[in-house]
C-alpha cells in the first residue's frame, strides 16, 4: 500500500484474525519423501501383531494403537482401531515438513496426535495456508500454498475460511476499505502479497 512503511505495517493477527497451531504427528514415520516407503511402512504395520505393532506405530499420551478417532475431513484414513486394522495404505499426499521441504504424509487421523481438522477441512487447491514464524531469524512470513504445512513453532493463517476460496480470513470491511483507498478493487490474495512484502 502507497505511504506505508514496514514500522506502520498492523500486525498479521489484525489482518488475519483466524490463526491454528500446526498439526502435531508424535511421530517421523509417517512423513517421507517418497509415498513408497510411506506404504511400505504400514505393510510393515499391519502386518505385525501385539507388541510388534505397538513399538513400529510409537504410543504417545494422545495416540495409541487402541485410540479410537474419527476421520479426517475429506474421508482421508480409515476409523477401525489400529490395533486390528488391515487393507492398503491411505493415499499419501504432499505436505510441507519444514520451511522449503515438500515431504509425503499418511493422512489417517489415527497417526497424528494433534491433526487440527480446522485445516484439513478448508485445504483445497485455492487455499494458501501462511505460515508465521514468531521471532524468526529469517522472514517472519512463510507461504506455504496448499500444502499443509507441520512444522512449528508457528500459527497457520489460512487465507480462506472455507474451501474452494471461499470467505476471506481477513478483517470485516479490510478489502472494501482498501478497494475505497486504493481506487480499484482489492482480492484476498492483494492483501496476502502485500502483507508477504512488508
Amino acid at each position: 500500500m502507497p505511504g506505508v512503511t514496514h514500522d506502520d505495517a498492523p500486525p498479521l493477527a489484525d489482518l488475519m484474525p483466524w490463526s491454528v497451531a500446526p498439526p502435531r504427528l508424535g511421530r517421523g514415520w509417517p512423513t517421507a519423501p517418497d509415498a513408497a516407503s510411506l506404504k511400505a511402512r504400514w505393510d510393515a504395520l499391519v502386518k505385525a501383531e501385539g507388541a510388534d505393532r505397538e513399538a513400529l506405530f510409537e504410543p504417545t499420551r494422545s495416540r495409541t494403537p487402541r485410540t479410537a478417532v474419527g476421520r479426517l475431513p475429506g474421508g482421508a484414513g480409515g476409523t477401525e482401531r489400529l490395533a486390528r486394522a488391515s487393507g492398503p495404505c491411505p493415499e499419501p499426499l504432499r505436505v510441507l515438513r519444514a520451511p522449503f521441504d515438500e515431504q509425503w504424509l499418511i493422512p489417517d487421523h489415527r497417526l497424528i496426535d494433534a491433526a487440527r481438522p480446522e485445516l484439513w477441512r478448508v485445504a483445497d487447491e485455492r487455499q494458501v495456508f501462511v505460515v508465521e514464524v514468531p521471532e524468526a531469524a529469517g522472514p517472519p512470513l512463510l507461504l506455504a500454498g496448499s500444502r499443509l504445512p507441520l512444522f512449528g513453532p508457528a500459527r497457520i493463517r489460512p487465507l480462506y475460511r472455507r474451501p474452494g476460496g471461499a470467505e476471506p480470513n481477513l478483517a470485516p470491511g479490510l478489502l472494501d476499505y482498501l478497494a475505497a483507498r486504493l481506487g480499484r478493487p482489492v482480492a484476498p490474495p492483494d492483501v496476502l502479497a502485500w502483507s508477504v512484502a512488508a
